[in-house]
């Protein structure tokens, strides 16, 4: 029984697998790092800890690889066959009698391996991923993971709570010089001083223990002659925590929701008509974007048929330009079909047939006529639109030198 990959096919994937991957993670990469960012100054203004901005950029990674992939695919494909185009060595398999037909196979199979990737990040993982998210986000607006006590400032809490920290150290958790006073009454007042304190968790999940240490408490009350003084070595206080609203129950919107709980939707399991036209919308974008990894490869591999005289890279343009455009037409569709009622056959599965019409065309005259057919005539085109620039840069380097 013959392997299912042969030694060329095994040697295309490894052509493929560097751009492929560099792409994806370097992608991914910058669009964290954007994020990052503003995530950092948006949890400083809330007073969250920052190590929260770590978990909501790990929610993010599912949105931001399923992004990156088509890209990633589309790259590795094309910059493969570039490469072996450009060193000849396309020449010696065709030679062989291995035309685009048998050597296409190797990337299918990875696009098809992708897609089943996709399909999990698309239909699963992304919307628990997002709703994960937004309660992280939830719970930083409405207090619920705390809010952090400045250095040197008076912070109010709960029951009339002020509070002052000179000071802290490991790393937060230990509290120094520490002044606080409260109103027990309409006639009465507490005051303390402390050398050092921390907060602790307790068993009631609404309250939280502040404990005191080396500290001098003095209780002023209207109805005594003066105010009673207690030194003490530790010295325990309740504070309750505000109340905090739940956050909702994931499925509130169609991008939390996954591909089953949509199908199940557009089958009778969602009445409201506004609802149902955005979980139609969210269901069949995803399916397109899944099924388009399955057309890249006749795009990639044929726009990476180079010419080995001029070198020119117009297909990586013209390519890289088409799915640009081809994935802004899907998001506008998306949102014609959610908000407008137009039917998704009309507003993204033309548009699919369309970018896999494009394919078959190149791929096919790419077969019947390599390096001369619809993709070398883009290249060429391409190459003719950008000619001028060229001339214009040597001359600059010229006056340069």
């Amino acid at each position: 029984m013959a392997p299912l990959l042969s030694r060329i096919d095994i040697y295309i994937l490894r052509k493929a697998a560097v751009p492929l991957l560099s792409t994806v993670v370097i992608t991914a990469a910058l669009l964290l790092l954007e994020r990052m960012l503003r995530l950092f100054d948006f949890v400083v203004n809330e007073n969250g800890p920052i190590d929260i901005v770590w978990q909501m950029l790990a929610h993010l990674v599912p949105h931001y690889m399923g992004m990156a992939i088509p890209v990633g695919l589309f790259l590795g494909a094309l910059l493969a066959f570039r490469g072996l185009s450009l060193s000849s060595e396309l020449d010696g398999m065709m030679a062989s009698g291995a035309g685009l037909t048998r050597l296409i196979r190797p990337i299918m199979i990875l696009a098809f391996f992708l897609s089943i990737v996709e399909f999990g990040l698309l239909g699963y993982l992304q919307p628990y991923s997002r709703y994960e998210y937004r309660q992280l986000d939830f719970e930083l607006r409405s207090g619920a993971l705390g809010a952090s006590i400045d250095v040197g400032d008076f912070v109010t809490l709960s029951d009339g709570l002020l509070l002052r920290v000179g000071s802290t150290r490991d790393g937060g958790r230990e509290l120094l010089d520490i002044f606080l006073k409260r109103n027990v009454g309409t006639a009465e007042e507490i005051s303390a001083t402390a050398k050092r304190g921390a907060f602790y968790a307790t068993d009631n999940d609404q309250t939280v223990l502040l404990r005191l240490f080396d500290g001098r408490l003095i209780d002023f009350d209207t109805d005594k002659i003066k105010p009673r003084v207690l030194s003490f070595e530790a010295q325990d206080i309740v504070i309750n925590l505000p109340a905090v609203e739940e956050f909702r129950r994931r499925g509130g919107e169609e991008l939390e929701t996954t591909l089953t709980e949509l199908h199940q939707a557009l089958n009778g399991g969602e009445s409201d008509p506004v609802m149902l036209a955005r979980f139609r919308s969210s269901y069949h974008w995803r399916i397109v974007n899944i099924l388009t990894l399955l057309v890249i490869p006749f795009v990639a591999v044929p726009l990476g048929l180079a010419n080995k005289r001029t070198g020119a890279a117009g297909g990586l343009v013209a390519g890289l330009a088409g799915l640009i455009v081809f994935n802004e037409l899907l998001e506008a569709g998306e949102r014609k079909v959610a908000f407008d009622g137009t039917s998704p056959l009309m507003a993204l599965w033309v548009l699919l047939f369309l970018y896999a019409a494009i394919g078959a065309v190149l791929f096919a005259t790419s077969v019947l006529r390599p390096g001369r057919g619809v993709a070398g005539a883009i290249d060429r085109v391409v190459d003719f639109v950008v000619m001028p620039l060229r001339v214009l840069v040597r001359m600059l380097k010229g006056d340069g030198t």
